[in-house]
């Protein structure tokens, strides 16, 4: 039996691990781990939530195979600094069983690779991914991109010692010919139609096991759509993605740019699958372009798409990769999304409207505000009064919980507490109807655009 482990900081559907899993080892099954051949330890927040003690105690004992994955990779080793912008380190300790350390190191590409089974295909999706070893070389990924900065470089990616392995890269075991050398290497070759048969009815249970089960249609006529993009950073356009991702049933989420980190928690929530259209490129960031993208959708059987933007609407402009650009191209109808945290309940509905009425003034759908973070209703209801005045519709979501280290996808986040916070928002907003018509593209020069809107507001 080829065991996957489904607890609570495990992304157990991010990808398919080669059609291997039969069996679903969670923290009611655990002591059946050392009935398996191999243990599949999956991606998510393992290291930052960590690892029950009786389920460590059953891995530690454990004498057969394990493959571990970004944070199942982690989590074997000795230890993760998870002190991203902490002036010093942060460690959490892993299991300890292959000798490797893990430090900060950002990277989102898809990759190419090298391991002792061969080349292929994957991607990385990491924040802790500065590997330290003396164990032997299990993989090198190919990167163009490392802390958000171009720099082409080959890195350690994994390490193996007897029969542990662990690899940052995502889809490793996607790769049919990689896949099938791995079975080979553990004795498993020759049950491989019978474990891809097993294998279609756990993807189907792991999926029932969502936090929020995303039921897919046969076929969905009406496509449903919007972007979300914030008047700054940190205004919470990840936290509302993963609650609206609850919230809709038949949904498929994507990012602007490459960093698709951000929409990891709304995958955890509704258990998808991490593929190529999820990252809609921005410049040259991201995985598929803009055109692409949009065939997807139109060939694709979801109801409703959420687009999430990068940084704020206008973050690039001037270089022509700003997330309104890109949603100017997208046609996809728009919210405006302002964190309270930063200037204040009437500073982020100030800076909202503003972008709002240059948005609609080029031609963008802006459907209206959201904000997000209140934390005094009454002040809202003040603002809301001027907002109803002039036919912008406006949102609350109120604040709740404290951004601890833990809720922050940039820096250290627990997939399953994110969630849960998620999961107690009300948030109740239109989805208007997506229009494929093609638009004929104007000026799209953000300066020209600015001065028009200048002139505008101060004649």
């Amino acid at each position: 039996m080829i065991g996957i482990l489904d607890i609570k900081g495990t992304l157990p559907l991010f990808e398919d691990f080669g059609n291997l899993p039969t069996k679903i080892i969670d923290e009611n099954n655990y002591k059946d781990i050392k009935d398996l051949e191999l243990l599949i330890i999956p991606g998510g927040s393992l290291i930052e939530r960590g690892i029950p003690e009786e389920i460590k105690k059953e891995i530690l004992n454990f004498d057969g195979y394990i493959f571990g994955v970004c944070s199942g990779f982690q989590i074997l080793g000795k230890r993760v600094d998870v002190g991203r912008k902490s002036k010093v380190p942060i460690f959490r300790k892993g299991l300890g069983l292959l000798d490797v350390e893990f430090y900060p190191l950002i990277c989102t590409d898809r990759v190419k690779f090298n391991s002792i089974f061969g080349e292929g295909e994957g991607f990385h999706c990491h924040t802790y991914g500065k590997i330290i070893t003396n164990e032997k070389i299990f993989t090198y990924s190919y990167v163009e991109k490392i802390n958000y900065r171009f720099k082409e470089e080959k890195i350690i990616s994994g390490v193996y010692n007897n029969k542990i392995f662990g690899t940052m890269i995502h889809g490793f075991l996607d790769n049919k010919g990689i896949r099938n050398k791995f079975l080979k290497h553990i004795g498993l070759d020759n049950e491989i139609d019978e474990i891809e048969e097993k294998n279609k009815r756990i993807k189907e249970e792991l999926k029932k096991r969502a936090l929020s089960y995303n039921i897919k249609k046969k076929d969905s006529k009406e496509k449903r759509g919007i972007i979300l993009l914030g008047t700054s950073s940190n205004s919470g356009k990840t936290f509302l993605t993963t609650a609206l991702s609850a919230r809709l049933k038949d949904v498929y989420v994507a990012k602007m740019g490459g960093d698709v980190r951000d929409i990891v928690p709304a995958l955890y929530m509704i258990r998808e699958k991490m593929d190529k259209y999820r990252s809609i490129k921005l410049g040259n960031r991201g995985w598929v372009g803009v055109e692409e993208f949009i065939e997807f959708v139109k060939k694709s059987n979801y109801k409703f798409y959420i687009v999430e933007g990068v940084m704020g609407a206008l973050t690039g402009a001037l270089k022509n990769i700003s997330s309104y650009q890109i949603a100017k191209k997208l046609n996809f109808p728009i919210y405006i999304v302002a964190g309270c945290n930063l200037s204040g309940i009437e500073g982020a509905f100030f800076e909202a409207v503003n972008i709002y009425i240059f948005l609609k003034s080029i031609g963008l759908k802006v459907e209206g505000i959201i904000l997000n973070k209140v934390y005094n209703k009454e002040h809202f209801k003040k603002i809301n009064e001027i907002s109803k005045r002039y036919g912008i519709k406006l949102y609350c979501i109120e604040k709740v919980a404290n951004e601890e280290r833990g809720l922050i996808p940039e820096i250290e986040i627990d997939y399953e507490n994110f969630c849960r916070e998620a999961l107690k928002v009300n948030i109740d907003i239109d989805i208007p109807k997506l229009d494929f018509e093609k638009k004929e593209e104007d000026d799209n020069n953000f300066i020209n655009h600015l001065d028009k809107w200048i002139k505008k507001v101060i004649n």
